[in-house]
């Protein structure tokens, strides 16, 4: 089955030094999730973003972070591997459409796996891009049965 989300043709537009930065945002965004560094993860949203999924729905920093460890009092380890699929630049805002797949343990052992994507906005902020909102939608999920319990 076919998806798409959003516009299915939204290339890469923009300023070439725009598009990078946005990338090393996604890079800095990636590397945090991976090393459990919550103060350098929440620190690539605005102070008004928001993450949304089909679990939560977080805005502002401190919503941000209560989510963050939420999520990582279960979690040992994170491996987060993501993927710029579009690109659209507008001045001080973009559009962005993003591929993630994470594999997580849990403190207990077992683990699970995900594949989704994001509809993401962002804001340049200060001569920084930043997440203003990050909409996650989970495509695959594969659970172990201890997750499940």
């Amino acid at each position: 089955m076919r998806q798409t989300q959003g516009r299915a043709h939204m290339a890469f537009t923009g300023p070439v030094e725009d598009r990078l930065a946005i990338r090393e945002l996604y890079g800095t965004y990636g590397d945090s999730s991976w090393r459990g560094d919550r103060e350098q993860w929440v620190s690539c949203f605005t102070e008004d973003g928001r993450w949304t999924s089909h679990l939560f729905d977080a805005a502002g920093h401190e919503a941000l972070l209560q989510t963050w460890d939420g999520l990582w009092k279960d979690w040992e380890a994170v491996a987060f591997l993501g993927e710029i699929g579009a690109m659209e630049i507008t001045g001080d805002t973009a559009r962005v459409r993003s591929y993630a797949r994470e594999v997580v343990l849990m403190k207990n052992g077992s683990h699970f796996k995900l594949c989704g994507h994001y509809a993401d906005r962002l804001r340049k902020v200060g001569g920084e891009w930043k997440f203003a909102h990050r909409a996650y939608t989970q495509t695959i999920g594969e659970f172990d049965a201890l997750v499940m319990d």
